[in-house]
């Protein structure tokens, strides 16, 4: 299984630190750990790329294998441009990983890749909702309520075919925001979620904090 891995750095800060590391390290580590990416490419802002290589300097396990790539605001045409850059023979799997999402344990991002490899198009890591959901009119009333029994909470990774992926980014769509073609879910986990409040941070600590207790 030939497995890139391009990892989305176009949000703001992914240098927050935890843990005395910036959440891109932790991502990128993550990424590393999984085992099953032989190239990663960061996509960045150009004005952060500088920033960023530093930063993964001091990931172990990453080397030559890992590179910054500046990155359009249009996060279609970045993917694209990341998948035109891959060197060596082309992937089987790509893996869309956010990188505010710095703490996807590893077994969720191979299982990622491997339910892709195995024949699924696309693939994502979700959790069931377990808040009850209402549906409210244009006056904010409540008129129903969902059946939370079929909603997931999707996470990421996403990964996809190549073939799928291009034919997404071709269409100009955010493959991350509109997961494209037929996608299959894997169990996700609740250290995956996405890091964008200091609460957020908060929460990402506690939990890392009650698993090495």
């Amino acid at each position: 299984m030939i497995t890139a891995a391009l990892v989305l750095a176009d949000t703001e800060g992914l240098d927050t630190s935890v843990r005395g590391e910036p959440l891109l390290a932790h991502c990128v580590r993550g990424v590393a750990e999984a085992g099953c990416a032989g190239q990663l490419v960061v996509l960045a802002p150009e004005r952060r790329v500088v920033t960023f290589e530093k930063i993964l300097q001091a990931v172990p396990g990453t080397g030559q294998r890992c590179r910054v790539l500046p990155c359009s605001p249009h996060r279609a045409e970045s993917i694209r441009s990341a998948l035109d850059s891959l060197t060596g023979p082309a992937p089987d799997v790509v893996l869309l990983c956010e990188a505010a999402r710095a703490f996807v344990p590893p077994p969720v991002i191979r299982a990622v890749a491997e339910t892709v490899f195995a024949g699924a198009p696309a693939a994502v890591p979700v959790l069931p909702v377990t808040d009850t959901v209402k549906l409210v009119d244009s006056r904010d009333v409540i008129i129903a309520t969902e059946d939370r029994a079929r909603l997931r909470t999707v996470q990421g990774p996403l990964g996809c075919t190549p073939e799928v992926l291009r034919e997404a980014c071709e269409r100009g769509v955010d493959p991350v925001s509109e997961p494209p073609g037929t996608v299959r879910t894997i169990a996700g986990h609740q250290n995956a979620l996405r890091l964008a409040t200091p609460f957020d941070v908060a929460v990402a600590e506690a939990l890392l904090s009650e698993e090495q207790a």
